[in-house]
């Protein structure tokens, strides 16, 4: 029962916390004990009547997903903090996802991770070293006469049980955290970047891309052919040179 109480009163300060930022202040906030996939839940209703903008988070995900249908999994509640949210656009502009990785790594050194540890990796994924610590995976449709996306963000706060799993957790580098502070540093750094112009979240998107520069990359084309390729730059619209 305490901790049941301890958890409603996290919950009802993130709230508060989130009505204080302009982007956030309208937004529903939706904690769920279980479900398939975050993602698939905000899109099962994002062409409702009525529907209300939205973030939400699940303790357990039985069939998240990240691109190309690859799974993101947690070993137990409190492991991973996973969650979706939604955004409308009327025009484009940088891209959400991007956009959604730079938040998160900004997030991340106001936390305390040391930048020089972890890195971007284009277009959205994070790593701490050679280990993936976070991905971020956004769905869109046309609305309106402009676009709804859902965003969907996993982190790993404590380590995996799997070692088989090449992945890291912010536990990893050092930070003791909850899934309600990395959550909340998350809101608070996209409140700040999304209004941003896209050459300003560029110029982020590549200071925190850092060791991603000094690598060879295997690049799967169109018709399944790969070629070995070392990144040169990016450019405003998010492209890869």
């Amino acid at each position: 029962k305490g901790r049941f109480w301890f958890f409603i009163k996290m919950k009802n300060d993130l709230i508060v916390l989130l009505k204080k930022l302009n982007f956030w202040k309208n937004y529903n906030l939706c904690w769920i004990p279980t479900t398939v996939s975050t993602n698939d839940d905000l899109k099962a209703i994002w062409r409702s009547e009525g529907f209300e903008q939205t973030i939400e988070i699940a303790d357990v995900q039985t069939g998240g997903k990240g691109q190309y249908d690859r799974k993101w999994s947690s070993d137990d509640v409190g492991q991973c903090l996973m969650f979706s949210f939604t955004v409308d656009l009327k025009e484009y502009q940088f891209p959400v996802s991007m956009v959604a990785g730079v938040a998160l790594a900004v997030a991340l050194e106001n936390l305390g991770v040391n930048v020089k540890d972890f890195w971007l990796k284009w277009p959205n994924d994070i790593w701490l070293n050679d280990k993936k610590l976070a991905g971020i995976l956004t769905e869109s449709t046309t609305l309106n006469g402009g676009f709804r996306t859902v965003v969907g963000i996993g982190i790993n706060i404590l380590p995996l049980r799997d070692k088989s799993i090449k992945a890291a957790s912010l536990n990893e580098a050092g930070l003791s955290t909850n899934r309600e502070e990395v959550l909340l540093a998350f809101c608070e750094a996209w409140d700040k970047i999304f209004v941003l112009s896209d050459l300003e979240q560029t110029e982020l998107w590549k200071k925190y891309s850092g060791q991603f520069w000094k690598r060879e990359m295997t690049i799967v084309l169109p018709k399944g052919e790969t070629i070995v390729a070392v990144p040169e730059k990016k450019k405003k619209d998010g492209a890869l040179i």
